[in-house]
């Protein structure tokens, strides 16, 4: 099932390549490549895809790698060709943000979401265009009201209530903060609903993870 606030037919966009023995979404604009893996050979995917990975705690932090070595967060952003950023997932929403000179991706978590780190992201992207992975939908993200009560005072839209229970849109309040004149696609799976390609920790995979991947190439790549 999908998100209720996005459109399935952004899911055109993104490609589903199967190659060299793994499986991975995948999404071009110019010389940027966004991706997502599957639960097909992940290892394989992490090889392949090299990237700088963060300690994430579910916070605001956004780390510019280029002048901070610190490596906790919640969030990365570079200027720098050749480089690639990934973010761990367990049902969050992984957010790719790129600019003429920057890339950034981050992870949002409800916590995160409510602490502000699309927000922040956004001060650090002038003129950006920003793509969604996947996440775990409006369809199974039940919380508890203290959630849902946050989420209200920022995010009206993004609460839904069925059945005296309370559901939350990730990638609505997300479309919220960024706008959503400059999303350009959303990879419309929800996480819990699709075991085929991916992890959930809301499923029972508690210690597995799906992983998102952004990188700028210097000039156009063959891929």
């Amino acid at each position: 099932m999908t998100s209720n606030k996005t459109k399935s037919t952004r899911i055109i966009s993104w490609e589903l390549i199967k190659d060299d023995n793994t499986e991975f979404f995948q999404f071009k604009s110019d010389n940027r490549l966004m991706l997502y893996s599957t639960k097909s050979n992940e290892e394989r995917f992490l090889e392949r895809f090299k990237s700088i990975f963060l300690k994430q705690i579910h916070s605001d932090i956004i780390i510019d790698v280029d002048k901070d070595s610190a490596r906790v967060g919640d969030g990365l952003l570079t200027q720098r060709s050749n480089l690639a950023l990934g973010v761990r997932i367990a049902d969050c929403l992984p957010v790719y943000l790129f600019n003429e000179t920057k890339i950034c991706i981050i992870h949002c978590g409800w916590q995160g979401i409510i602490k502000g780190i699309a927000k922040r992201a956004k001060r650090f992207m002038d003129n950006y265009k920003y793509v969604l992975g996947a996440s775990i939908g409006s369809c199974c993200y039940e919380v508890k009201e203290d959630i849902a009560r946050l989420f209200t005072q920022q995010y009206e839209n993004a609460v839904i209530r069925r059945n005296r229970k309370y559901f939350i849109d990730l990638k609505g309040a997300v479309i919220e903060d960024l706008g959503e004149e400059k999303l350009i696609a959303s990879l419309d799976f929800c996480t819990k609903c699709h075991p085929a390609y991916f992890y959930s920790y809301r499923r029972g995979d508690k210690n597995k993870r799906d992983y998102a991947i952004i990188k700028y190439f210097s000039t156009h790549p063959d891929f």
